[in-house]
């Protein structure tokens, strides 16, 4: 039974692929755990942020631990990261407002917290950062 040519390349080029990845992955590895820093307790361990270079942690919410710049979703549908002292603010303004219809924003940033990518629409309904750890 003889093997179509196409067959051939396409496991080769797999093979290539996965090997690669096999290759490069503990490199990445060590890219990025040189840029966390344990914040504070979760289950017992620390719970860790990546750090910018502004020495800002980002990332989730986890447990009662907040990043300085949080992860969401702008306006313009990026994925990117409010600076939570902002989020705060505008929420504030928009609960203490006398307007209804008062409408707040702060800007999206990629994780070095300084380049701006968007837009995040803040209203007195919007949850705030540490409203998950409330019961």
């Amino acid at each position: 039974m003889a093997v179509a040519p196409k067959t051939i390349v396409l496991v080769v080029v797999g093979l290539a692929v996965v090997g690669g990845g096999f290759a490069v992955a503990p490199l990445l590895g060590d890219a990025f755990t040189d840029s966390v820093s344990p914040s504070s307790e979760i289950l017992g361990g620390p719970v860790e942020f990546a750090v910018n270079a502004n020495g800002e942690t980002y990332g989730s919410p986890i447990n009662d631990s907040v990043p300085k710049l949080m992860l969401t979703l702008s306006d313009e549908g990026e994925v990117g990261y409010v600076r939570v002292s902002e989020l705060d603010l505008a929420r504030n303004s928009a609960k203490s407002t006398t307007n209804p219809n008062a409408v707040f924003s702060v800007k999206v940033y990629l994780s070095d917290g300084e380049t701006v990518i968007g837009q995040f629409t803040v209203t007195a309904d919007t949850p705030g950062p540490r409203d998950g750890f409330r019961n």
